[in-house]
């Protein structure tokens, strides 16, 4: 029988300065290996208001954000939106999801139409019995972008019912980088579109990672990129995030909208700006 986890507040602080100091690390920092899921579970039920988010992934328990303002205001604000264009979808902040068999995450913000059928047991994304949402919304502030990238095969994996990952990455520099990643795609591990939103350019290095991640050169669009505008104001169509409303209400069709989600992000830039 596993002994009860216990992770030490040296070690959760240990990880609070790596994630806080000038090179994070890109994955993230391990914080015990071979963790049960239900040893988890039970750990995360027990301890709340750590200093770290923390997720299982394939045994291992990693450090791999902090609860910092710009990181909370965007996942807060993709949802008001989310709420004045549909009323009828939930938006869950933290919600505990498994996403394979000893992994396990709380996602930043999740998404689901209202009233979907109670799944099996077995087939519930976690331990209140609710089905899959349809989207997931994951907000990197001190997380890097390939830690980022690097959840896509979980949230899209044949277990869930997820149809959309949306990732966003906020750099300290106020450059900012949108990824939609959708389950319709013939490759939903890699993102359909990748749009440079913030007030500073897109670093090449970045730039670098997602052409060998897989993305065409013409996907990768926005501050930085072929010339295109700055985002300075709303309702630019360069920076409208179109995310389609038969993916985020799947198995909903009487609630279709007549029309798309558009996610304005410069409405995001300038909330994380000025809050």
């Amino acid at each position: 029988m596993q002994s009860r986890l216990s992770l030490s507040q040296e070690l959760l602080n240990s990880a609070k300065e790596r994630l806080l100091g000038q090179d994070p690390p890109a994955e993230g920092v391990v914080l015990a290996r071979n963790i049960s899921l239900e040893s988890y579970q039970k750990f995360c039920e027990a301890e709340k208001n750590l200093p770290v988010k923390i997720r299982l992934v394939n045994g291992e328990i990693i450090a791999y954000e902090l609860p910092l303002g710009p990181h909370g205001t965007a996942a807060f604000h993709v949802g008001a939106l989310m709420n004045k264009w549909c009323n009828q979808i939930t938006g869950t902040a933290e919600e505990d999801i498994k996403v394979a068999p000893n992994s396990y995450f709380t996602a930043d913000m999740t998404f689901r139409p209202r009233r979907l059928p109670t799944p099996p047991a077995n087939q519930a994304c976690n331990s209140l019995g609710w089905p899959y949402p349809t989207m997931v919304l994951e907000v990197g502030y001190s997380e890097s972008i390939r830690s980022l990238h690097r959840w896509a095969p979980f949230y899209m994996s044949q277990r869930t019912m997820i149809m959309i990952y949306l990732a966003i990455k906020i750099y300290r520099s106020n450059t900012m980088v949108a990824m939609l990643y959708q389950r319709t795609s013939r490759t939903p591990n890699r993102p359909t579109i990748v749009i440079s939103f913030g007030t500073r350019p897109i670093h090449n290095r970045v730039v670098n990672f997602l052409l060998n991640a897989g993305v065409p050169d013409t996907n990768i669009i926005g501050v930085g990129r072929h010339g295109a505008p700055p985002c300075n104001t709303s309702n630019m169509a360069l920076y409208q995030l179109h995310i389609p409303a038969a993916e985020i209400l799947h198995r909903t069709p009487s609630i279709l909208p007549s029309v798309n989600f558009d996610l304005d992000l410069w409405e995001i830039q300038d909330r994380v700006l000025n809050p």
